[in-house]
């Protein structure tokens, strides 16, 4: 096997040289599968049955396409089959209704760490300029998650992969006509339910800048400091943090991150106690949204410190 050559035996040494094949697409298949099911562990899940699927179907690889996106459109599919037979939880009617939806509305959902997307090399977006400059933050996993799942499958196929028309219906199994319709309602289903954009930050205030002010204000418990970075109307909806606590500064979909870890009964260890992915606009803490620490093995933070 080499390039994009896929063999059809099913000896141990094909498997090997598969093995290797498909390992370089794994990161940006797993992101893949996240923009899809909205959560990190059901991706991790997803991709490899992905890799499976691709080594039982290999044989239908007809070199039509790059097998880079023949690989894609098995993911597609694995990920479409999954949601079929594991429904979400319906939404609230008024969530269903529009807008911008807090990402506490999908108890499915859960943040994907920067050490996995900074593997997936940089990829062209279709032409709406709201999906290239959000690509992955949680807002617009949240907004693609209202999506109906096949027209989520368009519009990442068509907005953040940049497929044609003709391609994405190809790996679908359906018309160019479904497609473009289809994408033609997702546009504006999406772009209700981002947030509006704040003023842009000055150059001293970029996201990293807010994420240092912010937890050194926590860290001193200024309460004047503290203001200055975060809006009011997310301090006044802010949770405190534990009597003794320490943050270890992350990054999350792109996103400046804290992970909490409280001082356990020992007096010793602090133990792992929440993590806290910010939205800053306009050089401001403009959201936070709050994940349970059982989320940190999966994402790759300890449980102690």
């Amino acid at each position: 096997m080499s390039g994009g050559q896929v063999v059809g035996g099913p000896g141990d040494d094909d498997a090997a040289a598969f093995s290797r094949l498909v390992a370089r697409y794994r990161p940006e298949l797993q992101v893949h599968c996240y923009r899809l099911l909205g959560s990190f562990e059901e991706s991790g899940r997803l991709v490899t049955e992905t890799l499976l699927r691709a080594w039982r179907e290999r044989e239908s690889f007809a070199g039509h396409a790059s097998f880079r996106t023949w690989l894609y459109r098995v993911a597609t599919h694995a990920c479409l089959d999954f949601l079929a037979a594991t429904p979400r939880t319906p939404l609230p009617r008024e969530v269903r209704a529009g807008g911008p939806v807090p990402a506490t509305v999908l108890p499915w959902l859960q943040p994907c760490p920067d050490t996995l997307l900074e593997q997936v090399p940089a990829q062209k977006t279709g032409s709406d300029e709201v999906v290239a400059r959000e690509t992955i933050s949680l807002a617009f996993v949240v907004a693609l998650q209202l999506l109906p799942p096949r027209q989520r499958a368009v519009f990442v196929l068509r907005e953040v992969l940049g497929w044609p028309a003709r391609e994405t219906a190809a790996a679908l199994g359906a018309s160019v006509a479904a497609v473009n319709s289809a994408l033609q309602r997702a546009r504006p289903a999406v772009r209700k339910r981002l947030p509006r954009p704040g003023e842009p930050a000055a150059p001293e205030r970029d996201d990293c800048a807010v994420l240092r002010l912010y937890t050194d204000a926590l860290e001193r418990g200024d309460a004047d400091a503290l203001a200055t970075v975060v809006r009011e109307d997310v301090r006044a909806a802010r949770r405190p943090d534990p009597p003794d606590c320490r943050r270890l500064p992350t990054r999350m979909n792109h996103q400046p991150a804290v992970a909490r870890y409280a001082r356990g009964p020992d007096g010793r260890v602090y133990r792992a106690h929440g993590l806290e992915v910010l939205r800053v606009e306009g050089g401001r803490v403009a959201g936070i949204t709050v994940f349970a620490p059982g989320l940190f093995p999966a994402l790759g933070l300890p449980l102690a410190l």
